[in-house]
């Protein structure tokens, strides 16, 4: 819910029409991913503007598709979108107040983390314990080392980490419950739906945030889903969950809208499925530090091919004779 705060500053109207802008730019898949960075980094009110519209995105319905239409014509839908987005926003006056709860959402965190990789970047952090941190494509987190713990908050994407001997508590945290570390190399991946942590050596345990009274314990080779609610049942970790630290994906026997869902992760835009085909079962190992090259690989592989309707939009589909 939104809430007032007379000692928050009012959104200015044409910041709140930018993001409009950039709501529709990137909802039609026409948006300058760097363009829309610089954007953000520009000002604190621009990022406020953009955390706002993330959560009010359920409320702001579907952009008609324009990639089909003439240039003029798509360029008009896109403008009439844009001032829908923003006629709703200044519904609430132009006096739209990010509260307290805008400030601490998933988004707003994410954009103000001290780590952050974007899509397709991977990152090494050497931690004062010894220990080691990597962060997958698209990911941000916090860094807290205290006298008396060590804590590592995970907004969203993937991280892996390897501990090292030290006396105090080593926490990860997500929006969906708490992971302390026993002596182990563990990952953890985190999106809105749920948080993921696969154990390679030792063991965690794992305490849900409504739900912090009772513990789960996950071993070695094992992986637990888990909610701010509850927790699936734990089961075995699959083969080459960790091929990512190598730049690669091994996909084995996967439908061919999961693998796509997975190299989407590494590159900017929007990156399609026919429907007709996402059941399809392939095989192959792919390179994440270029996706288009990886795309050419499994379309050859599989009889498939590959429509660029714009650079940030791709769809793959069956190969026409």
């Amino acid at each position: 819910m939104f809430t007032q705060r007379t000692n928050l500053p009012r959104i200015e109207r044409a910041i709140l029409a930018a993001a409009a802008h950039w709501h529709v730019e990137c909802k039609s898949g026409t948006a300058d991913p760097a363009a829309l960075q610089n954007w953000l980094a520009a000002s604190a009110e621009h990022a406020r503007a953009w955390a706002l519209l993330q959560r009010m995105d359920g409320q702001l319905g579907e952009i008609p598709a324009t990639l089909a239409l003439p240039a003029l014509q798509a360029a008009l839908v896109r403008r009439r979108a844009a001032a829908k987005v923003l006629a709703l926003l200044a519904a609430a006056g132009g006096s739209i107040w990010l509260g307290q709860a805008g400030l601490h959402s998933t988004s707003w965190q994410s954009w103000n983390a001290g780590l952050r990789t974007a899509p397709g970047q991977r990152r090494h952090v050497r931690l004062a314990d010894g220990g080691s941190l990597e962060l997958n494509t698209g990911s941000a987190a916090d860094i807290e080392y205290t006298a008396s713990i060590r804590r590592i908050r995970l907004h969203e994407g993937e991280i892996m980490l390897t501990t090292a001997p030290d006396p105090r508590p080593f926490l990860v945290e997500t929006q969906h419950g708490v992971i302390r570390a026993l002596g182990t190399r563990f990952g953890v991946r985190c999106d809105t739906q749920a948080t993921t942590v696969s154990v390679f050596e030792h063991a965690v345990e794992v305490r849900c945030a409504a739900a912090s009274d009772a513990v789960r314990r996950v071993e070695a080779g094992q992986q637990l889903r888990f909610f701010a609610s509850g927790a699936d049942a734990a089961t075995t970790m699959a083969a080459h969950q960790d091929s990512w630290l190598q730049g690669m994906l091994v996909a084995v026997d996967w439908p061919l809208q999961r693998l796509l869902d997975e190299l989407s992760r590494y590159r900017r835009g929007h990156l399609a499925c026919d429907p007709l085909i996402a059941r399809q079962f392939v095989t192959g190992t792919y390179r994440l530090d270029d996706i288009d090259v990886a795309l050419a690989s499994l379309c050859a592989s599989h009889s498939l091919q590959v429509q660029y309707f714009t650079r940030y939009w791709a769809t793959v589909s069956t190969r026409r004779t």
